[in-house]
């Protein structure tokens, strides 16, 4: 169950109990939530915090009684939970922006729809696919959403990232249960292999576009939005998510190959759930496969595998770093007759690209070489290139 589910499930709680006393603390429960994230969640999708959206309804509902029979104001606002007649009828008048009775005698209308989160936010979906896969949904287009954000490359990238996060969010007074904002996280770059312990995680944090964010580490951008399939996924008997994660995405995987669609060029995500105080990650995790339908995508994307080879690489640093890699790697390879030799060489670049335009930007240039060969060029190392499985995604590139 992803965390649209659990808040549809809360609202199905909610709206069988609207003629009784709600305890928010129960309707998170039942969403499987600590209240304090179930508030966030509610609010992010809703649009609505929780006491609102149950206020709103139970006075939709006693706007209708009062147009279309003879109930009493008085047992309308015992049948709906309202403490008195006259906090009815202030409740009523804010809402509607008439008196009960004025409401009535002017036969005014006032209707709050219930609300369902899976209509709101996913694709209607085949039958059969969605009775094979129950647990994987397709959202409507995602919207880019302004963002936050932090990049950390070494080992646990995610702690780190998170902790920078959190530090962050400490000093801007943002609270971890804040209403308004969600979290989302992804690898930046990938680990070529399994047992690679270096390897990027960047967490992004939603804000809205009046926060500003004066930070040294913290930076904000426009995180894309896209078609996506999404998928719950919750920690096992350890607490951990690796095993989790990667049936996840074989089902995914499996998914795709029955479905409508292709994986998709935009950015697979992580959402994280559930965090304490201190910005502690201590909930589930929905994941986010892009896809596109397979007669409307506009790019050419394969999956290929890399086997390891040498590479002789520059590195160069500070704003300009790009251009002074390419420069200088292409004016040694032309004096060293690597264009010349009748030889296949492929050319690559790595860079850090969240401190474009800094003093500290670096910018790997690399070009393929057998394995024994020998630079000449103390600025210019030989290095072996791993390899692995990739998303390639071809464009054409302007000189």
């Amino acid at each position: 169950m992803n965390y649209y589910e659990s808040i549809q499930r809360s609202i199905d709680y909610i709206e069988n109990r609207l003629e009784e006393g709600i305890d928010p603390g129960d309707a998170a429960r039942e969403a499987m939530m600590s209240l304090s994230n179930y508030y966030r969640m509610f609010f992010a999708l809703a649009g609505y915090t929780v006491k609102e959206y149950i206020r709103l309804r139970r006075i939709s509902l006693a706007a209708e009684e009062l147009t279309s029979g003879g109930c009493c104001i008085v047992d309308l606002a015992v049948k709906y939970g309202f403490g008195s007649g006259d906090a009815f009828s202030r409740a009523f008048r804010r809402i509607t922006g008439y008196l009960p009775s004025e409401f009535r005698k002017k036969n005014r209308k006032y209707y709050f729809e219930r609300m369902s989160i899976m209509d709101k936010y996913f694709e209607i979906q085949d039958k059969e696919l969605l009775e094979k896969y129950p647990d994987i949904k397709v959202l409507k287009k995602l919207e880019p959403v302004r963002v936050a954000y932090y990049c950390y490359f070494g080992k646990d990238p995610e702690t780190n990232a998170f902790s920078a996060v959190a530090d962050w969010l400490n000093r801007s007074g943002l609270k971890a249960d804040d209403r308004k904002f969600r979290v989302f996280g992804y690898n930046n770059p990938s680990p070529s292999s399994p047992d690679q312990t270096e390897y990027g995680y960047e967490v992004c944090v939603t804000i809205d576009d009046d926060v500003e964010v004066n930070d040294e580490k913290v930076r904000v951008k426009m995180l894309e939005g896209g078609l996506y399939a999404v998928t719950g996924v919750r920690r096992d008997g350890n607490g951990d998510f690796g095993e989790e994660i990667m049936r996840a995405w074989q089902r995914f995987n499996s998914w795709l190959e029955d479905s409508k669609y292709i994986y998709g060029g935009h950015q697979w995500l992580e959402e994280h759930l559930g965090f304490d105080g201190e910005f502690r990650h201590t909930g589930g995790i929905d994941l986010y496969m892009p896809i596109a339908e397979r007669n409307s995508a506009d790019f050419e994307k394969t999956l290929e595998t890399e086997k390891p080879m040498w590479t002789a690489v520059y590195t160069a640093t500070g704003k300009d770093a790009a251009d002074k890699a390419r420069g200088y790697l292409l004016k040694w390879a032309d004096q060293k007759g690597l264009f010349m030799d009748g030889k296949c060489h492929r050319f690559f670049a790595y860079y850090n690209h969240l401190r474009i335009g800094f003093d500290d930007f670096f910018f790997k240039m690399c070009i393929t070489v057998d394995g024994a060969f020998e630079t000449g060029d103390p600025m210019i190392v030989t290095e072996e290139f791993e390899g692995g499985e990739y998303a390639v995604m071809k464009s054409k590139y302007k000189v």
